[in-house]
């Protein structure tokens, strides 16, 4: 008895925990503002002043200042 309930206990964790754990960073975008053409990288809009420049997705901050420029 006290087997199972050990691997229900275990079996709950790894259920819980997995998703957290493989769970990726989201992408970095080329952001312009619509007032002077100022470019930056985010992975989120800025707000209303800004579009999105770059139809691509960057893995890090890094890629995005190099290619978004």
């Amino acid at each position: 008895m006290k087997l199972i309930k050990a691997s229900l206990i275990a079996a709950t964790l790894a259920l819980t925990i997995s998703p957290i754990a493989s769970a990726g960073t989201g992408y970095w975008y080329v952001y312009a503002s619509k007032v002077n053409g100022f470019r930056t990288c985010a992975q989120f809009s800025p707000g209303s002043g800004w579009y999105k420049a770059s139809s691509t997705g960057y893995t890090t901050r890094g890629e995005c200042n190099y290619y978004g420029r």
